[in-house]
């Protein structure tokens, strides 16, 4: 028991640095757009299994597999969503910092499997694809009030190579703003004016 103990609070430690460390921040639109992130630890700058930013690079360019964050100001609630999205059997350490502190969570629990049995997302390798099948892909839903927020993340299940973690992956994260209640009644009235007034003229 103290050794599990011992390892998880090393865990603990090592995510929060990770964490802390963040070299490359991606701005988010709240459109429901997914952003991709990697985890692989022979190219991360750290040797660790934080996401790093393979796909992204402020300057145009392919990235430098350095730490990577996402952050983004929500004006009233928002729906993040995260996904595995290479093969399945990886789960998902997630961080989000915002100015009431950090807040650790962890992505659904999958089946752990071995390369050899990959399962891979449908709709071309898609992040839809992945979220629609949550029995063999790994994932978190959360709602988030007002606030502006960070987020960073690292791998904690990974799919095996003959009995060996690979510690290679990928996958999304998407954030979609929730409209403000009297945002979505001044919506609803102006549809029911267009209505209105297409009905008039068609009678017309």
């Amino acid at each position: 028991m103290s050794i599990l103990r011992s390892s998880f609070v090393a865990a603990s430690f090592a995510f929060t640095a990770i964490a802390a460390q963040a070299a490359t921040v991606i701005p988010v639109t709240q459109d429901g757009s997914w952003y991709a992130f990697t985890v692989d630890a022979l190219s991360a700058q750290s040797g660790g299994v934080e996401w790093i930013d393979s796909d992204y690079d402020l300057a145009g360019g392919a990235g430098d597999f350095q730490a990577l964050s996402f952050t983004f100001t929500v004006a009233d609630k928002a729906i993040l969503k995260l996904v595995d999205a290479y093969t399945a059997g990886d789960t998902y350490n997630l961080s989000i910092t915002s100015a009431s502190g950090t807040t650790a969570y962890t992505s659904s629990s999958v089946a752990a499997r071995d390369l050899n049995d990959a399962v891979l997302p449908s709709f071309n390798d898609s992040f839809d694809g992945a979220f629609a099948d949550s029995a063999n892909f790994s994932q978190l839903t959360l709602t988030l009030g007002a606030g502006t927020y960070t987020v960073t993340g690292a791998l904690l299940q990974s799919v095996t190579v003959d009995g060996f973690a690979l510690n290679s992956t990928a996958g999304g994260l998407s954030v979609t703003a929730v409209p403000e209640p009297t945002s979505l009644a001044l919506v609803l009235a102006a549809a029911g004016v267009v209505g209105v007034v297409s009905r008039r003229r068609a009678r017309g």
